[in-house]
Formats: C-alpha cells, sequence, structure tokens
C-alpha cells in the first residue's frame, strides 16, 4: 500500500539551500545485524560540510574513531533484538534510556514504524514509513514517505549514493538534511537542520532508510 503522499504533488523549492546546524556520524549502521552507534560531531570538525567532500567525510571518520578508541559513549546507539537485519532494533541515548523502537519491513510494499514511548520529547505519535507508489520500479522505488505532526517528509534515494531528506512546506519541498555512505558502506554520515526536524526522527528514519526494503540479509 502506497504512501497518500507523493513528492510529484510538492516542487522542490530551489530558492532554500541545506543549512546544517547538526552533524552525526552513524557507525556500522548500514546493513548491520547487532549494534550501530552514532556519535554526533557538531562543534568537533574543522572542515566545514561542502556536498560531503572527502576531507570533510575523513574528518568525520576520523573525529569519530577519536571519540569511540578514548572511551567517549554515543550519543545514541541502535540494538537489535535478533541476528537480522531487518527485525526490531531499540535506540537508545547517551544514557542508556530507550527512546524509541524500530521495525523495518521485509515486505516491498509495507511501512516500516518507529515507536515512541506515550510523552516523548521526539514526537508526539509514531512515525510510519511508507513506499511513495504502487511501482517497484524507477522513482517511486526509491522513495519513502513519513508524517511527523501533520507534516508531510520524503526521503528521496534518486541522487545515488546521496539521501536527501525533504520537509513539505507551503506545498514544496525544502531540502532539510543529507545522508552519504562512508567506511567501506558500512557507515554513513548524516547532516541536518536540526530547527527543521527533531534528530531522533531524522536519525530513526534515516535508519530504517539505510536497512529498509531493498536490503538483502547476508
Amino acid at each position: 500500500m502506497p504512501h497518500p503522499f507523493h513528492p510529484d504533488d510538492f516542487p522542490i523549492n530551489t530558492d532554500v539551500t541545506l543549512e546544517p546546524t547538526q552533524i552525526f556520524y552513524l557507525k556500522s549502521a548500514i546493513h548491520f545485524k547487532k549494534d550501530a552507534q552514532i556519535y554526533e560531531l557538531t562543534g568537533k570538525l574543522r572542515q566545514p560540510w561542502n556536498d560531503f567532500s572527502h576531507a570533510f567525510l575523513d574528518e568525520t571518520g576520523s573525529v569519530a574513531s577519536k571519540l569511540q578508541e578514548g572511551g567517549h559513549p554515543p550519543s545514541y546507539a541502535i540494538s537489535s533484538c535478533g541476528n537480522m537485519m531487518r527485525t526490531i532494533k531499540a535506540m537508545t541515548d547517551g544514557m542508556g534510556n530507550k527512546i524509541c523502537d524500530l521495525n523495518i519491513t521485509f515486505v516491498s510494499f509495507d511501512l516500516s514504524t518507529v515507536r515512541f514511548p506515550a510523552g516523548s520529547e521526539h514526537a508526539r505519535h509514531n512515525i510510519e514509513l511508507w513506499p511513495v507508489g504502487d511501482s517497484s520500479f524507477g522513482d517511486d522505488k526509491k522513495h519513502e514517505a513519513f508524517v511527523r505532526h501533520s507534516i508531510p517528509y520524503f526521503w528521496d534515494m534518486t541522487s545515488g549514493r546521496v539521501g536527501i531528506l525533504y520537509k513539505c512546506l507551503n506545498q514544496k519541498r525544502v531540502e532539510i538534511a543529507r545522508v552519504a555512505g562512508f567506511g567501506f558502506d558500512k557507515d554513513a554520515v548524516l547532516v541536518l537542520n536540526g530547527d527543521e526536524l527533531d534528530d531522533v526522527v531524522a536519525l530513526s528514519t534515516c535508519i530504517i532508510l539505510l536497512n529498509g526494503r531493498d536490503a538483502m540479509d547476508a
């Protein structure tokens, strides 16, 4: 069942460019079966974000490794409740407190869900991530849609190895985040305008995107 919202209904607002306020390194977060760690690198980098230049990506990997080797706890962690990539995963904060559950679908045309506890500061309701169309081919296959607090969002993977997150404002799509694979396709870097979306919602839906319906269990 496709999502009722489609990106074609919301043209891209080209007058607005992405201005990241937060940077995250997602370690071992692509096609993972056990655990993944997320390190916030905001304010810790010398290289400015420049559309994922090699220098920027190299520094993110280096700083994240130093944080891990130095015993710094990750900002967030994802743990699996089983040995398969697409299963229920729990997301915790740096203190080990559970924030949400990620239920990632096996089914090509079904939804994935981020489940938040009652009273969560991150979302007032669960987040459902849907394919945008009936077709398993073309651009529809490369889009996922979700709604938070009555506002539609689209993850767009039509740009190859870079995923773009759009927020719908005034009947147009505005770019608010990007993610790129790094580290032998096991790690990723997410840059986010945190003024436009809660970081946990952006990260959890991004994890689903990186491990979703087209992933194959090895």
